[in-house]
């Protein structure tokens, strides 16, 4: 695996995810927020959630490059090969968000839906990047 290679493409995977992010939910599905008092911020705070949004989707595209370039050769050449790694690790890590519905009270089941939606179409896209940009050694 080529560590800079890796790195380079992640960075690139998380700043797409992250504009990804910020139009599924901002703008696709802002208006789920509104009447949930529990995804409602200050707007003093939102300056700094969105500092933060970057970090962690630049963190997760990193890490998700790695995991793709250590299994590069299981995957087809290409975009076609990324979009199927990250779609596949949008479904692992969006199903993670039933667990809220078990843990937190009165947290909406539609939500989690929508989330799991979000996390396969972003990390897809990201993968699609991946692929494009970390070619598989033939």
């Amino acid at each position: 695996m080529n560590w800079g290679r890796a790195v380079g493409a992640g960075l690139a995977a998380g700043f797409v995810q992250n504009i990804v992010n910020f139009v599924l939910h901002g703008l696709v599905f802002g208006g789920m927020y509104v009447d949930q008092p529990a995804f409602v911020q200050e707007p003093d705070s939102m300056a700094m959630q969105i500092v933060w949004f970057l970090v962690v989707a630049l963190t997760i595209g990193v890490a998700a490059s790695v995991l793709f370039a250590s299994s590069r050769q299981s995957w087809q050449q290409g975009a076609r090969g990324g979009l199927h790694f990250g779609i596949l690790l949008g479904a692992v890590v969006g199903f993670h968000q039933f667990y809220l519905t078990l843990v937190v009270n009165d947290f909406p089941y539609h939500v989690a839906w929508t989330w799991l939606a979000i996390d396969i179409i972003s990390l897809g896209i990201g993968g699609t990047v991946l692929g494009v940009l970390y070619k598989r050694a033939d």
